[in-house]
């Protein structure tokens, strides 16, 4: 749990996109069971188990979508909280449970794990979305201090497109030789290890940090973050980066070089963090 801030800043406005995306992400959930269910009360024709499976979906998602974006403060309470990240681990935990009855539910089991994998990528953005309310929210009137804009260090980013290329590889080699050999199993796990390694070759692009009265704000393009105070333990600067120091998590790390004023940026983070 992250310490207490103030969302007196939150929109009351309606929020039809966190609201479609989360009701997606139920829909892709919910629909599989429904298929068990009827055929065990002996409805088995493709045509009436295909218009459930696409009802549910629809009616689920314009329920909850619906029902969410009339309520923007719950996206907000969400992205307080590490349990935004709830969402992407319930859809990975259900795909995995589909892909363990592959062999003795048939197409449910097929349905569950695709679905799953489905909505693994929609939990995801639930949870960015909702860490983005919430840090527009917390941020919203609060004295801006100082900011800057970098990107990550040469060094830093040399070991993510190290990293992040080693995982592509592995997963495109894996999937080729499950293709070859017809090894299910592998062919999966490459799917799924792809994009992770994908993600890291794309990370490491210039970011905005706004340093605020009630913390760090790290603005990416298409999402962003907030840090109160409390959770950052220490900053380091050279002449290569500037580090930041989370008391939980990876560090914040940006290129010394592309901080405009780094005596600004230096005094603020002096003012409420140690020196390492």
């Amino acid at each position: 749990m992250r310490p207490a801030a103030s969302t007196g800043g939150a929109n009351t406005a309606s929020d039809p996109l966190f609201g479609g995306i989360s009701g997606a992400y139920l829909g892709l959930l919910l629909a599989p069971p429904v298929l068990p269910v009827l055929e065990r009360v002996g409805v088995t024709e493709a045509w009436a188990l295909y218009l459930a499976l696409v009802g549910t979906f629809a009616v689920v998602t314009t329920v909850t979508g619906w029902v969410l974006s009339g309520r923007p403060t719950v996206a907000v309470t969400l992205g307080a909280t590490r349990a935004r990240w709830s969402p992407v681990a319930i859809a990975a935990v259900y795909a995995a449970v589909g892909f363990a009855s592959l062999g003795m539910s048939g197409v449910s089991g097929v349905l569950a794990f695709f679905f799953g994998l489905l909505a693994f990528l929609f939990g995801m953005a639930v949870a960015v979305m909702s860490q983005t309310r919430y840090t527009a929210a917390v941020t919203a009137g609060a004295e801006e201090l100082t900011r800057w804009r970098a990107s990550w260090p040469e060094s830093a980013q040399r070991r993510r497109l190290y990293i992040g290329g080693a995982i592509a590889g592995v997963a495109t080699v894996g999937f080729a030789i499950g293709a070859v050999f017809d090894i299910a199993l592998l062919q999966y796990t490459s799917q799924v290890l792809f994009p992770s390694g994908f993600v890291l070759l794309s990370t490491g692009g210039t970011r905005t940090a706004v340093a605020t009265e009630n913390g760090l704000e790290i603005r990416l393009p298409v999402a962003r973050r907030f840090y109160a105070w409390e959770e950052l333990e220490s900053y380091d600067l050279d002449a290569e980066s500037l580090v930041i120091t989370r008391k939980w998590g990876a560090d914040l790390r940006f290129a010394t070089a592309e901080i405009d004023d780094v005596s600004l940026a230096e005094w603020t983070l002096a003012e409420r963090l140690s020196d390492d």
